[in-house]
């Protein structure tokens, strides 16, 4: 399972309490793969924090935003297959954390 969280802030930024909130949901039943999907880009404290879940917990975050949405579905109109952008995402996280 994916569990996929929306942060759809105007004013707030979105940072490492934000990355806890997702952390926590990541149980056993839930899985260890979350979407962020985020309407502005996490600061660097988020990114920090999210290194921090998967070094200490093995669960991964993945930060989605709008214009990698809209990709997705520009993947669809064209017959591709989305799912290969959040691959995609995971496997460069994957690969950042060698």
């Amino acid at each position: 399972m994916i569990l996929v969280e929306y942060k759809n802030y105007d004013n707030t930024e979105i940072g490492h309490e934000e990355v806890n909130q997702t952390r926590n949901y990541l149980t056993n039943p839930m899985g260890r793969l979350a979407l962020m999907v985020c309407s502005k880009q996490p600061n660097e404290s988020a990114h920090r924090q999210r290194n921090t879940v998967f070094t200490q917990d093995e669960k991964v975050i993945v930060f989605l935003d709008k214009e990698q949405l809209k990709e997705m579905l520009a993947m669809k109109e064209r017959g591709e297959d989305p799912s290969d952008l959040i691959i995609d995402l995971v496997e460069r996280f994957y690969i950042q954390h060698e």
